[in-house]
């Protein structure tokens, strides 16, 4: 090691004794001669720099004017330099050259080599002339005095309830719960949304992941569920208390335990199923076959019975209470208690509405009842009408409309997203715009967050969405923007593979709008997305344009990156030279005792995923660096899989690519549970070192 430090410090000395070989008069120096140079000298900053492998800038002199050469120890401090000359030199004083930035490849000689050495990412060449040499010199000095004493940048932006609402729907519908609570708690901090709206989006957050007994125990689930509140809402409340105090008695067979344990639930959840849908879920049938049991309404409960014959636990409470002569059937649009709109279909609208507050209020508005139902649209169809007419209380009375009863209000094939994105006047219209992005996170709200995400019927609208997201949102420097490009694209190739094109050039399309080195991850997920689903090799390009950015600069790759891009040449086609070649030289990183997933001395590790390929490669690469057994778990339901999950150190949970009703089988288990956010395997391996340093060991 100290051999390496001596070699290094040999280079720069000569490196920089080559330009001041060039100089003459004041500027000359020899670092190797005199050991350094004098504190006054004009070029010591810079000088300093160089040594301290720092940004630097130095002159080499020619017969024609002065060839400046920046040095920058990483790809993002070089781009920094350059913005930085480009305000305090470029081009009043000095003009680049063309090319201006020179990296492996492209250079010749021994200096090349050197500098390339001392600035791996490249270098920045720029001129000036031979008489400004002493004034472009004073301007380098002033900037560097300036850029230290600046302060830190801080950004002063407070997000609106409006983009709050939205980081919400984002990171549930891409099952990042952290992005997702950070939204909520400031929403509650900030006082931008009624109590009611806020403990509304605690209890779908709850459900999305799984968190049952957070719902059951809330203290103020009963104040909530006293007022009027969306479908999903109510259907994640009957979910949770199902799977908390009735599942176990069902599953045992017992069903008169199963009717006992409802027995003190009922006077908290009576009325709240009603008549649930044909396509409704089980335990939400279940509930309501109870609570008509409970309330000896024999018509509903045999109604009930009627249509769904399969269901045992229905069956048997119906038969237990035989019809009684004549009895009417309750209708299913007059419920016997009547909490929220999800029992009935026929009214226009609600009658209540609950308005967020203003930031800075201390109080809270009134719901205003209303008296004469307002002449809403029936579809989403009249949608981009509302926007272009400026029809705010009207578009606002529809989209709550939407959120309380999502399937009743049906999206169709979702060319309306398309209508309102393409409409110029709209698009040029600020305000109308901000109405055109509330309606769409309105609809990836109800119909990409619900737990029967994806389905079938709902495939023309996921495609709809994809296209709008992937034009209008190109830009954004936001991740979770990108994540959920790539949660529609994987719904689309997972609900038909014939659709590999559209989500290909959704993804191309995203990419090329901003080939930076922040998206590289999301590249390489994209990537396995689609090379899982096809053996073309028709995303090369796409390959080689991020490795080209990976070989420039590939500082701060993780391991699960490393191994990610690897492995993604080798399925695209590559032998294993020229994907290192491609990569930059010896790209898979030697194991290390150092690795912090084997120093934090995991024993087993579980991988409960549907995407079983992916799932495998992760599982590979975590036993070679961690040498714990590892476990996959690809059932659809609880069972012995779940069950020997459940003693592993960590449970890395693949949300994207499991069924809900596994979750349960983890509910005594939370604190071992590390949610992924994404399906593929470098997604499982990134979860596992973020529980690492979330632990609170340094990765």
């Amino acid at each position: 090691m100290e051999d390496a430090c001596m070699s290094g410090s040999s280079t720069i000395t000569t490196l920089l004794d080559m330009f001041g070989a060039r100089l003459s008069g004041e500027l000359a120096f020899s670092v190797s001669l005199h050991g350094g140079v004098r504190a006054d000298h004009p070029l010591a900053n810079e000088i300093a720099a160089t040594l301290d492998g720092k940004v630097a800038s130095l002159p080499y002199p020619r017969r024609q004017d002065v060839l400046w050469v920046t040095l920058a120890p990483t790809a993002g401090e070089l781009r920094r330099a350059i913005e930085d000359l480009r305000c305090w030199v470029l081009p009043s004083f000095g003009w680049e050259s063309a090319p201006s930035i020179l990296s492996e490849g492209g250079t010749a000689g021994q200096m090349g080599a050197l500098l390339l050495a001392h600035s791996p990412p490249g270098y920045f060449r720029w001129h000036s002339h031979l008489a400004d040499i002493h004034h472009v010199i004073a301007r380098l000095a002033t900037m560097r005095a300036v850029i230290a004493r600046a302060p830190a940048r801080q950004s002063q932006l407070r997000p609106t309830l409006e983009m709050l609402r939205r980081q919400f729907t984002l990171g549930l519908a891409t099952g990042d719960r952290n992005t997702a609570l950070q939204a909520i708690n400031e929403i509650d901090q900030r006082q931008l949304d009624t109590a009611s709206n806020v403990l509304s989006m605690r209890i779908r957050l709850a459900a999305g992941f799984g968190d049952d007994q957070a719902i059951v125990n809330h203290p103020q689930l009963d104040d909530l569920l006293s007022i009027r509140v969306p479908q999903r809402v109510v259907e994640s409340v009957l979910l949770a208390h199902h799977a908390v105090f009735l599942a176990d008695h069902e599953a045992a067979g017992n069903i008169e335990a199963a009717l006992a344990a409802y027995l003190p639930l009922y006077g908290r959840l009576a009325g709240l199923a009603g008549h649930p849908a044909d396509g409704a879920d089980t335990a939400v049938v279940r509930m309501a076959t109870y609570d008509a049991a409970l309330a000896e309404d024999v018509g509903r409960l045999h109604a009930l019975a009627d249509r769904f014959p399969d269901d045992k636990v229905v069956a048997a409470i119906a038969s237990s209470h035989p019809a009684l002569g004549a009895q009417p059937i309750s209708e299913p649009g007059a419920p016997a208690v009547l909490k929220t709109e999800t029992q009935s279909v026929e009214g226009p609208f609600i009658e209540a509405v609950e308005t967020p507050v203003t930031e800075g209020e201390t109080h809270k508005v009134a719901p205003v009842p209303v008296t004469e139902a307002p002449a809403l649209p029936l579809d989403w169809s009249d949608v981009p009408t509302l926007v272009a007419t400026d029809a705010h209380e009207f578009l606002a009375a529809f989209l709550q409309r939407a959120m309380l009863m999502p399937d009743v209000c049906d999206p169709g094939d979702g060319e309306f997203v398309i209508e309102l994105f393409t409409d110029s006047d709209i698009i040029a219209d600020t305000k109308k715009r901000a109405a055109a992005e509330q309606v769409l996170t309105t609809v990836i709200d109800a119909y990409v967050c619900e737990e029967r995400f994806p389905r079938r019927e709902r495939l023309r609208l996921y495609q709809a969405v994809l296209d709008i997201w992937s034009s209008s949102r190109t830009m954004s420097t936001d991740p979770i923007d990108g994540q959920l490009l790539l949660t529609i694209a994987d719904a689309l190739l997972r609900l038909d593979g014939r659709l590999e094109s559209i989500a290909a050039t959704a993804i191309a399309r995203w990419w090329e709008a901003r080939p930076v080195r922040s998206r590289l991850s999301w590249l390489g997920e994209a990537l396995e997305l689609l090379t899982e689903q096809s053996t073309a090799q028709d995303y090369l390009g796409l390959w080689y344009a991020g490795a080209g950015l990976t070989k420039a600069d590939h500082e701060g790759f993780s391991v699960a990156d490393r191994h990610l891009w690897y492995r993604l040449g080798r399925r695209l086609g590559l032998d294993v030279a020229t994907t290192h070649e491609a990569l930059g030289g010896n790209w898979l990183p030697p194991q290390s005792a150092d690795d912090p997933l084997l120093a934090a001395g995991f024993k087993k590790i579980a991988i409960v995923s549907l995407n079983e390929r992916a799932a495998r490669e992760a599982a590979s690469q975590i036993e070679d660096r961690t040498h714990a057994h590892v476990v996959l778990v690809t059932d659809h339901a609880a069972g012995e899989g779940t069950a020997s999950a459940t003693t592993a150190d960590v449970i890395l949970f693949v949300w994207g690519a499991t069924k809900h009703a596994v979750y349960r089988a983890f509910d005594k288990v939370r604190d071992r549970l590390e949610y992924v956010q994404g399906t593929g395997s470098a997604s499982i391996v990134r979860a596992l070192e973020r529980r690492v340093r979330g632990a609170g060991t340094e990765m």
